[in-house]
């Protein structure tokens, strides 16, 4: 996976910025991380009824706050001989983790979002697009196959196909706000940004365009994904780092959360200034790196998708660049991109499901670079 993303050129997104961050925490080349010393999860919650919890994982996770106190989670758990899905909503309460609601309708390769008072959007691919209710009481199949390009309140999604899109607010069902053509790139509550050709632009939801610029001449392609935009910025992600820009393209701040591309791990805050990034890749030492390497070489890069072994959950402030929180796990190899964090809307708390446990952690008032733990080389 992440070989083929490094070639793909620049990648474009949008979110709000403005306020929280995470806590530092460390690696572990076992199933299940753990966190920094100076950073425990204040609060965690078995997913799994099994006594022998230590042979279960997550074959595929998904986490969405659907408000400061609850918790959507989505998991797939399997042992050495069956795999178990479901959907499981949770309270966050006085320091403490309660289940509230549960059902059993969620598959692998669903991602969760929030979709206000309580409602969680289940999305999987392009194939379909499921609401449940605040209780999980009522699924509703929408009739649309909406696109990852939603806000992230999850009001306002999009129907898209390559050239073209369209735009609903979600209430009880979907109702049209505006249709276009060019390629979306991301979606807010209040504004759309759009590539044509080398151009993006920025506009409201009604079509009034707030700002436009040109594309790096060397990006070859582009993906974009967006958060609420607010406060004038974007946020530009060239696969070696990531750029605070405003409107019109220019500059604020640079950061460095990682080599490799972002596309589809990243999420923010409420207000846009904590930025978690949720990466996941394949590492191996020694003669096993020496070979894949050479096999490929000798395949000219078509040696196949590339397993996943390790996830990396970083949170920076995106005002001052700083780190707020660093975790690591690996875990058995799979071909599944687990995604398995989220951050609250306030950006004080992160939720991350490893293994069967679906653990809460509290983020420093200031994030402070120096207090993550930098992931192994």
């Amino acid at each position: 996976m992440r070989r083929q993303m490094l070639g793909s050129g620049f990648v474009l997104l949008a979110f709000a910025l403005s306020s929280s961050a995470k806590e530092p925490s460390q690696d572990s080349r076992i199933s299940l991380a753990s966190a920094s010393p100076q950073l425990q999860p204040v609060a965690s919650l078995a997913l799994s009824e099994s006594p022998t919890s230590g042979e279960v994982e997550a074959a595929w996770a998904s986490v969405a706050f659907t408000s400061e106190t609850s918790i959507a989670v989505g998991v797939c758990l399997r042992d050495f001989i069956n795999q178990k899905c479901s959907l499981v909503l949770v309270r966050w309460e006085e320091d403490t983790l309660q289940t509230f609601a549960q059902s059993l309708r969620f598959d692998p390769g669903v991602s969760l979002h929030p979709a206000g008072e309580g409602r969680i959007l289940a999305i999987q691919g392009l194939s379909s697009a499921v609401l449940y209710s605040a209780y999980l009481c009522n699924v509703h199949d929408l009739p649309k196959q909406l696109s990852r390009f939603l806000s992230p309140s999850g009001k306002t999604v999009a129907d898209w196909a390559r050239g073209s899109w369209k735009l609903y607010r979600l209430g009880d069902r979907l109702e049209p706000l505006r249709e276009g053509a060019g390629n979306l790139q991301s979606v807010s509550d209040e504004v759309v940004l759009i590539q044509d050709r080398k151009v993006m632009r920025v506009e409201t939801l009604d079509g009034k365009q707030l700002g436009s610029f040109f594309l790096p001449s060397e990006a070859e392609g582009y993906y974009a994904s967006a958060g609420s935009v607010g406060n004038n910025k974007l946020y530009l992600d060239d696969c070696k780092s990531v750029r605070i820009v405003d409107f019109e393209g220019r500059t604020l701040l640079k950061m460095h959360p990682r080599k490799g591309c972002s596309v589809g791990d990243t999420s923010s805050s409420a207000d846009g200034r904590r930025m978690l990034f949720d990466f996941t890749d394949h590492k191996v030492s020694g003669l096993r790196h020496v070979l894949e390497s050479v096999q490929t070489l000798t395949t000219l890069g078509m040696a196949g998708p590339e397993d996943v072994n390790r996830e990396e959950v970083r949170v920076f402030d995106t005002v001052t660049g700083k780190a707020c929180f660093d975790w690591h796990r690996g875990f058995p190899a799979t071909y599944s991109r687990v995604r398995s964090a989220a951050i609250s809307p306030s950006g004080v708390f992160v939720a991350i499901v490893a293994k069967d446990k679906l653990s809460m952690y509290r983020l420093p008032a200031d994030c402070n670079e120096s207090a993550a733990v930098p992931p192994d080389k």
